[in-house]
């Protein structure tokens, strides 16, 4: 929060600085992932799943239809989903209009709230593999 600018210092008047990387540890071996990703660091498809469940919820709040700060959230979830994987930030467009599909929300439902068409992908240059069919949202 810090980062983003503007008045004061939020983060450190909260009493939480330094609990990012006790929250994400928290995160990593939580008990509600996948026994085999239990400890495990973000990966490509944990970071494409979150952008995509992160725009949709903002989107439902009504966040998309400001412009500029819609060109200016998906600018900021870019720069730092980098630091949980860095082959992320070429997918924030693709993971912000996911949710302009209403297809793409009921598979995911009846998937059971999850995203096989990301599960286990991973690539090894993201340019060359932007346009794949299993990328498109």
């Amino acid at each position: 929060v810090d980062e983003m600018g503007g008045e004061g210092t939020p983060w450190l008047d909260s009493g939480r600085e330094g609990q990012r990387e006790w929250s994400h540890a928290k995160s990593w071996y939580s008990d509600k992932r996948p026994k085999e990703k239990q400890g495990r660091r973000f990966k490509l498809d944990d970071c494409r799943i979150w952008m995509r469940l992160m725009f949709w919820s903002a989107r439902q709040e009504k966040l998309n239809t400001h412009p500029v700060f819609w060109q200016w959230f998906q600018d900021f979830i870019a720069y730092y989903i980098d630091i949980y994987e860095e082959t992320a930030p070429p997918f924030t467009a693709q993971a912000a209009g996911w949710s302009t599909k209403e297809e793409n929300i009921k598979k995911y439902v009846s998937d059971g709230y999850t995203m096989k068409d990301v599960i286990g992908f991973h690539i090894r240059d993201p340019a060359e593999d932007l346009d794949a069919p299993h990328n498109m949202w």
